[in-house]
């Protein structure tokens, strides 16, 4: 009971394909890499290794987190990006410069998917407040103005990402270290639930957050884990496909090791599973999964669909950014300028 691809997105360990690193990629056959500032070192040496990457027998999509601000895996490459609150502070003009110029980087380097924007509403107490993530603490406001960041990114041909659903505005805790709550009852988390709702049918994913939310059905699990509301959020407008957050943050250390989070997060309906740093545990995520899918029959069908959701995927983005001529080095270098020149006050 295999797959033709795993409905898994993985990073690798550094700037180059190894051919060991190889061998276990065209085992495992993910279907999409996500890249890291590590495996960045020059605009050229990036190109190379994702060429190397579309040679994979999956044919992976190739995706990465630029957000600007503090998410930013190509600062070296580029230098600094203004973050998606300055921009929104200044005004829509702003934030679609900040879209065009991470399309036109992720054009340019061969990338498909930006796992971008933040529409989690922006609080005062919240974590990405704080670090300048968010667009607005306006359910409309955020929506309208990451649809303006998604139509930059789309001026390139580069698909954008919805995050955290179903919502991490209120979270003063880092995710990557520890699970929280998003407390209220379902009228108090429509706000943050609006966004999602607004913007789902024209971008392709969503991605799921790792926080317990009472209301929406589950006291105990974070909402990656529970099937009411992957479900929930697979069946938005647009019926997007739903990624899983990184399996290896600090949230779900209560959920097993890699092996056992995979089987949750995939048995639970996400269509795609994140492991970012953990490569080596590839091959026993990948047999877990296998000899899991033996003895399971609804996992079987729940993986089998999410394999054949992140192909069509994979296709799709493939198809689009074949569409459009990348840009040269030194109009992504003006694009990112004009970013930081428009988010000026």
């Amino acid at each position: 009971m295999t797959t033709e691809i795993l409905p898994l997105v993985t990073g690798i360990p550094g700037p180059t394909l190894e051919a060991e690193e190889r061998t276990i990629l065209e085992r495992v056959r993910p279907a999409g890499i996500i890249l890291f500032s590590r495996n960045v070192v020059s605009a050229t040496q990036v190109r190379e290794l994702v060429d190397q990457l579309e040679e994979l027998p999956s044919n992976p999509f190739l995706c990465i987190d630029l957000e600007g601000g503090a998410v930013n895996r190509l600062s070296g490459l580029w230098g600094e990006l203004p973050s998606p609150a300055e921009a929104a502070a200044v005004g829509r003009r702003a934030v679609r410069a900040l879209g065009e110029a991470a399309g036109a980087a992720c054009r340019s380097l061969g990338i498909h998917l930006d796992l971008a924007p933040v529409v989690d509403l922006e609080t005062p107490e919240g974590l990405l407040a704080r670090e300048g993530r968010c667009l607005s603490d306006d359910p409309e406001r955020a929506a309208a103005l990451a649809g303006v960041f998604t139509a930059g990114l789309a001026s390139w041909c580069v698909s954008g990402c919805l995050k955290h659903y179903p919502g991490l505005g209120p979270i003063p805790l880092d995710t990557h270290l520890e699970l929280p709550v998003l407390e209220g009852d379902e009228a108090s988390l429509e706000p943050h639930l609006a966004p999602f709702e607004t913007l789902s049918a024209s971008v392709p994913t969503v991605m799921m957050a790792h926080v317990v939310v009472p209301a929406l059905g589950d006291a105990e699990r974070p909402a990656s884990l529970v099937p009411r509301l992957v479900r929930r959020a697979a069946e938005l407008p647009g019926r997007p496909v739903v990624l899983s957050d990184d399996l290896e943050m600090g949230a779900l250390g209560p959920w097993g090791d890699l092996e056992d989070r995979a089987v949750a997060a995939l048995a639970a309906g996400n269509h795609g599973i994140i492991v970012s740093k953990a490569f080596d545990r590839l091959p026993a995520i990948a047999g877990r999964l296998v000899t899991a899918m033996e003895t399971d029959t609804h996992l079987w069908q729940a993986i089998q669909e999410a394999s054949a959701r992140l192909g069509t995927l994979r296709n799709d983005l493939c198809r689009t950014a074949a569409s459009m001529p990348a840009p040269d080095d030194d109009l992504v270098a003006t694009l990112w300028e004009q970013a930081r020149r428009e988010a000026t006050p």
